[in-house]
């Protein structure tokens, strides 16, 4: 049951983010020239969004904005036209995933040193519902769908084809560096384009919420935020540590 609400919902998003992506189409390869072209119709399809951006629930919108305010704040303090070392964008997913469980989480005997799906992998259909929600942009944030990552992919080399690794187009790299963040994933073959620290899902009980978050691309945690006389109060140490 789990899987088939999924599978609808990334049915949905597949078919949302196609539709709002038709300048992909353009750029039936990246180069060198067309490279900051494809950025400005990056750019403007995500304003687009942006633009149609629509509340969810407040405190999930809490939590996320929470996170990404080094972001807000860091961009926002940037003077345009001076040369930064850091990449022009901040990049993050379209979509997050967002699991609410209706249920009560013992918190005076839920160890945070596994996190939270540990406790909680296998849920009756009942209790458990998967949404998936846009977050807020940053300044100058960019949203990331799965045909701009393979674009980007494709553009920087280094994949996994045919159980062999492609070599690195180091050129292509360097120059979109300046643009986005990029990080060669920890078992090669594949690429992180996004900021970090990057909520990858939010898991939210009836009295604690956690957000599963990668601070690095071989790194992540857990945010959590307890409930405590009808408001929920961020946990200051991390639960559920890791490091590939």
């Amino acid at each position: 049951m789990r899987n088939k609400i999924f599978i609808t919902i990334m049915l949905t998003v597949s078919t949302l983010v196609c539709n709002g992506q038709s300048f992909i189409s353009k750029y039936p390869k990246l180069t060198k020239k067309n490279l900051n072209e494809f950025f400005s119709d990056w750019e403007a399809y995500s304003d687009s969004v942006v633009s149609t951006w629509t509340r969810n629930d407040s405190l999930i919108d809490m939590v996320v904005a929470y996170n990404y305010l080094p972001m807000q704040l860091e961009g926002r303090t940037c003077m345009p036209g001076k040369d930064y070392t850091s990449p022009k964008y901040y990049v993050l997913p379209q979509y997050i995933d967002v699991e609410r469980h209706y249920l009560d989480v013992d918190t005076t005997v839920f160890s945070p040193r596994y996190g939270f799906s540990y406790h909680y992998s296998e849920l009756k259909s009942d209790e458990y519902r998967i949404d998936s929600i846009i977050p807020q942009l940053p300044y100058r944030g960019l949203y990331l769908t799965s045909n701009i990552y393979q674009a980007l992919s494709t553009f920087v080399g280094g994949l996994k084809k045919d159980d062999k690794i492609e070599k690195i187009n180091k050129g292509n790299l360097k120059i979109l560096k300046k643009y986005i963040p990029v990080d060669y994933g920890h078992c090669g073959g594949y690429w992180w384009f996004t900021s970090f620290p990057l909520i990858t899902t939010i898991c939210y009980a009836n009295n604690l919420i956690a957000v599963k978050t990668r601070t690095s691309w071989c790194s992540g945690e857990e945010t959590w935020y307890i409930k405590q006389n009808d408001n929920f109060v961020k946990r200051e140490e991390p639960a559920g540590e890791w490091i590939e």
